[in-house]
């Protein structure tokens, strides 16, 4: 796996992590507020929930991505594979 790839897959964790935070921690409050009858907060809007979760899914992203950058490329164990995690057939 090239540089190129390797920053692109490392963009991907960080992107999808920010969205996923986003989007669970969203879905959580409204939840919480339409099952369980809760009230919000004063001063708590679903853009503060958003924005508070988003920082935290960027954190865990970018601790995800520069772990993946950080691993050696050749952690293959000398094998080459392709994008379905199986062997290349050398002959």
């Amino acid at each position: 796996m090239d540089n190129l790839q390797r920053a692109g897959i490392a963009t991907l964790v960080v992107v999808g992590s920010v969205a996923g935070f986003t989007a669970s921690g969203l879905a959580g409050a409204f939840s919480d507020g339409y099952f369980l009858g809760r009230e919000r907060k004063k001063g708590v809007t679903y853009q503060t929930i958003a924005k508070r979760n988003a920082v935290l899914g960027g954190v865990v992203g970018a601790v995800s991505a520069a772990l993946f950058l950080a691993q050696p490329p050749k952690s293959l164990s000398g094998h080459r594979q392709n994008m379905r995690r199986m062997p290349n057939t050398i002959y």
